[in-house]
């Protein structure tokens, strides 16, 4: 018959409880589950150790930008300086050329007027030439309207003069 006394049921539970951890220990053989929990535990610690070294690096990132950004204002002063300097050469360079240019157009006016003044200097004389030929033309006509014979002795000392030039 059966005995259910206590050492039985505890020696049988002994004996179920060893089976077991020698059936899951053979699965675990079996499957290679010491291997596969070494594998990922060297992948956890893998991944620990890229993110130790990604943090290190954010780090490093993180202290150059705050570094560039504590010198930032200087920077920015450095950039305007220059920036007004390059400013202030254009203006002196843009200036100098613009003088330049003014006094050549100074000279230019100065030597369009001057030759203004030999043009209209030459045409007062070219008129005042021809008037004083219009002018003497008439007193020699009402000379010679008036005197006759001062016409007829003009022609007699022409007819002369080209009598004694050699043609």
């Amino acid at each position: 018959m059966l005995d259910f006394s206590f050492s039985n049921i505890l020696h049988s539970n002994v004996i179920n409880f060893g089976i077991m951890i020698a059936l899951f220990a053979f699965i675990a053989y079996k499957l290679k589950v010491g291997e596969k929990i070494e594998n990922l535990r060297d992948s956890v610690k893998n991944k620990v150790e890229e993110s130790d070294a990604i943090k290190d690096e954010a780090k490093k990132d993180y202290q150059k930008v705050a570094d560039s950004l504590a010198n930032i204002e200087d920077e920015l002063k450095v950039i305007v300086d220059k920036a007004e300097e390059t400013a202030k050469s254009f203006e002196q360079k843009t200036r100098a050329e613009l003088e330049k240019s003014v006094e050549m157009l100074k000279q230019n006016i100065e030597k369009q007027i001057e030759t203004e003044q030999n043009h209209i200097q030459s045409e007062l004389l070219n008129n005042a030439a021809v008037s004083s030929i219009e002018i003497a033309q008439r007193q020699i006509k009402t000379a010679l309207d008036k005197d006759k014979k001062l016409h007829r002795k003009y022609i007699e000392e022409f007819i002369n003069s080209l009598d004694k030039a050699d043609v």
